[in-house]
């Protein structure tokens, strides 16, 4: 029996191997079983026959890995995880002519959760709107791989859409809770285009206008390796960071990572360029020959690929000034806008499908702009997605709502009280609306009011939830979870307006850097210092300079500076681990000067981050039924703050009254969104931060006192880490959730959030008093106990006055 179940194996392994040579190749592929929830562990590359290298700048060059080429990863992220009753995602992907005319196949490889039903259980896969696969969603204990070959003739040069649709049912439980339950998670590292037949295909990008088909690897991140020798020179660095930005943003590539270094790669990974960049002299000293085209002037083009086969990106010229001048002319002017410009779209379809509008004043936008079809939903819980975006100057988090005018219907069999509308922005409930009416309903332009003060500037995330609960899901019978007549209708002709709203800038406000680049998105001039001129730190800045330049659509203008004192009249930016920054640069940012010495070499205690699993979960339960309270320190996040262990010993220990009056602000809170908190003056105190334990990067930022210019400061801990640490910084998940003075990244995804004490104001447009006016509104809002002041002494200075003219008109009481 051992002999023949060995003998299945190998058969087995040999089938897999004949029908799926790339992933063979691939020095990536998922193994046949990984643990569930995981992305499948490499596996070694295989060796395929050496090919001459260009040119022998090493004595023993590595073997071609020529499996970099034999697929084209698909996913924007490591995961992407469809949730609920019905779900879908949709983004685009670029190739070139001769991609696209190649024989392909789609290669999808998911898991999905226990409780899912098969048999009614469906995802569907879509490529530029054809359907090519519907699967059902079976595979609770592994990943299920599957390969589909695609048609000759569907995909196309240039852009490409595809989208996943999920319509899953529960097993069992027929509750709304229980379809939060439900997810189906798609694999980066197993879902690709894999050219059939396992042969490395050369990517056959013909210009700059073909750098979008570089594509990215499998978690969503394309890679920039820039060979630049001498790349620790100031002049080096200036240009490294503007091809850096204008190639992020001719690319349209999602995330970018950015390495330097002064030798060749030893390896390429899908999803990389080569970016050449040099003197002739010193480009001819690496590679021995240069193209015919480069010889003599300045050159900025793509040339045959190196012996990986991956694309490269030679820029050169006979000195810095003459290749400072062609990327200035080439690269950066054909990407680069007036900072006066309004935009009409943000760019989000590396991930999100269509781009998100820019709203920069009063607009209505119809669900049908947004990628919202018209549909029906037979589920329990119904969900929509759309993106916006928002200005960096936006001042509304106090004051103002949008609309939301639903034209929708929901059927009579609809519980009254128990059914609602949700309306959340950026995962917070914005709207609630109950669906009350006993005979169902019919909405035409409803009007549902949303506060403006759950955006921020940058992309804003909308999510429309339909809950409809039925009279058949409170007896859950056999067969109550499977789909039937619709209960809920959404109308593509649903219409979202949003007013007219404050329009200046904040200083500090990350949340405004991190959405639009702003304030450095409207500066002439940008200077950057760096903890040590070398390629780690240059690399690590020129990643965050080509995620800013993305927000802000436009290559921001850089300086690398070598000190503080050179900063002079510029807003700054400032890169680098703590203990290489120098002596008085932290504290001007609000971070204290002794963390320089101590952070790198404290010792943490082990954080807890959303993917790890174990005892954490075990002490947070036992914690939780003997009652203990654990403090932030203690769990490895940052203190509270006086005023909130006042509030709890208050409330603890203050007797009858105490409680009483908590009690009441906490009615205030829910009822008016009102608090004596508010009225409490700021603490003019400054107080310098260090980090908790567990950070390992810090985000920070100030106005200069002297120039009153804003200066924002990305420190990491460690200088080995800082490469790692600020990619998993700029990453879509992490990079959004920047806001107020100071941002602590702890982990894979925790953050924490230090609000500013104080604020102030950065003109951003031309006087106007209607501007002013909501500018005012919204800051009064801000400060409440402001407001009531100045409201107490209105009143007053009009009793004064009323009683001064009663006596002048001679009515006395």
């Amino acid at each position: 029996m051992t002999g023949l179940r060995n003998s299945l194996l190998l058969a087995v392994a040999a089938a897999q191997v004949a029908w799926y040579p790339s992933l063979v190749a691939a020095q990536d592929a998922p193994s046949p079983a990984p643990a569930p929830f995981m992305i499948a562990p490499q596996s070694p590359p295989a060796a395929p026959a050496p090919v001459p290298a260009p040119a022998p700048q090493r004595e023993a060059p590595p073997p071609p890995v020529l499996s970099a080429l034999a697929f084209k990863p698909l996913l924007p992220a490591a995961r992407v995880t469809l949730e609920g009753e019905s779900d879908q995602r949709s983004w685009a992907f670029f190739l070139s002519q001769e991609e696209a005319a190649a024989d392909l196949n789609l290669d999808l490889a998911f898991q999905n959760a226990l409780v899912v039903m098969p048999e009614v259980s469906r995802l569907t896969a879509r490529i530029n709107g054809e359907r090519v696969v519907e699967l059902p969603i079976a595979s609770s204990d592994r990943l299920k791989s599957t390969s589909i070959a695609i048609r000759k003739g569907l995909l196309r040069p240039g852009q490409n859409t595809i989208s996943f649709e999920a319509l899953q049912r529960h097993r069992t439980d027929c509750t709304v809770g229980s379809t939060y339950e439900l997810w189906t998670r798609i694999d980066g590292a197993g879902t690709r285009l894999a050219f059939r037949g396992g042969q490395a295909q050369r990517p056959g990008l013909r210009s700059l206008d073909d750098l979008p088909a570089v594509g990215a690897d499998e978690n969503g991140q394309t890679t920039i390796f820039i060979v630049a020798p001498g790349a620790a020179s100031a002049t080096a660095a200036n240009s490294i960071i503007a091809v850096s930005q204008a190639v992020a943003l001719r690319g349209r590539f999602g995330q970018v990572a950015v390495r330097v270094s002064e030798r060749l790669p030893d390896r390429i990974r899908p999803g990389t360029l080569t970016v050449l960049l040099g003197t002739t002299s010193e480009l001819r000293s690496l590679l021995g020959t240069l193209p015919p085209d480069a010889g003599g002037r300045s050159f900025i083009g793509l040339v045959p690929p190196n012996r990986e086969g991956a694309p490269t990106l030679l820029v050169t010229g006979e000195s810095w000034a003459e290749l400072d001048a062609a990327v200035a002319k080439l690269l950066t002017a054909p990407v680069s806008r007036p900072t006066n410009m309004n935009r009409s779209m943000m760019e989000t379809l590396r991930w999100h499908v269509p781009d998100a509008p820019f709203i920069s004043d009063r607009r209505a936008l119809r669900f049908s702009e947004l990628g919202i079809p018209t549909q029906e939903s037979s589920g329990r819980r119904m969900r929509v997605r759309a993106v916006v975006a928002m200005p960096g100057d936006f001042y509304a988090n106090a004051y103002g709502e949008a609309t939301l005018y639903l034209d929708g219907a929901y059927s009579d069999e609809v519980l009254p009280g128990q059914s609602r509308i949700e309306i959340f922005v950026n995962g917070n409930v914005a709207a609630t609306v109950p669906l009350n009416a006993a005979t169902g309903g019919l909405f035409q332009q409803f009007p549902i009011t949303v506060p403006l003060r759950h955006f921020r500037p940058g992309i804003n995330e909308i999510w429309f939830e339909a809950v409809t609960l039925a009279r058949s899901d409170l007896a859950c019978g056999p067969g109550a979870t499977l789909p039937g007549k619709s209960r809920f209708g959404l109308f593509d002709t649903t219409t979202f307006s949003v007013p007219s709203f404050a329009k200046i800038g904040v200083s500090p406000n990350l949340a405004a850097v991190a959405g639009t680049g702003f304030p450095y998105s409207i500066a002439s001039r940008v200077a950057l210092l760096t903890g040590r001129p070398d390629t780690a730190d240059i690399g690590a800045a020129a990643t965050l300079l080509a995620r800013l330049a993305q927000r802000a659509s436009r290559p921001l203008s850089v300086e690398v500076v070598t000190s503080a004192a050179a900063i002079g009249d510029r807003p700054a930016l400032i890169v680098g681990a703590a203990g290489q920054l120098p002596t008085g640069v932290l504290p001007r940012v609000g971070v204290a000067d002794n963390v320089r010495a101590t952070w790198p070499v404290r010792q943490d205690a082990v954080v807890v981050t959303p993917d790890s699993e174990g005892t954490a979960v075990f002490d947070a339960v036992i914690d939780r039924l003997q009652g203990r309270q654990v403090t932030p320190e203690q769990s490895g996040g940052a203190a509270p703050t006086t005023e909130a262990i006042r509030d709890r010993w208050r409330g603890s220990l203050g007797g009858p009254l105490a409680r009483y009056f908590i009690s009441f602000d906490r009615w205030l809170q829910r009822t008016f969104d009102l608090s004596f908190a508010q009225l409490r003056s700021p603490s003019r105190t400054r107080t310098l931060y260090e980090p908790a334990e567990g950070t390992d990067l810090i985000a920070a930022q100030a106005s200069d006192p002297e120039t009153r210019q804003v200066w924002t400061a990305f420190v990491a801990r460690r200088e080995e880490t800082l490469a790692s640490t600020v990619d998993r910084i700029v990453s879509p998940g992490n990079w959004a959730s920047m806001a107020g003075q100071i941002t602590a990244f702890r982990g894979a995804q925790e953050t924490h959030v230090i609000s500013a004490d104080s604020t102030s104001f950065v003109m951003t447009r031309p006087f106007s008093l209607t501007n002013m006016r909501l500018v005012f509104a919204n800051w009064m809002s801000s400060n409440i106990g402001v407001y009531a002041l100045a409201l107490l002494m209105a009143c007053i200075g009009l009793g004064i006055g009323t009683s001064l003219m009663l006596r002048r008109l001679g009515r006395r009481s």
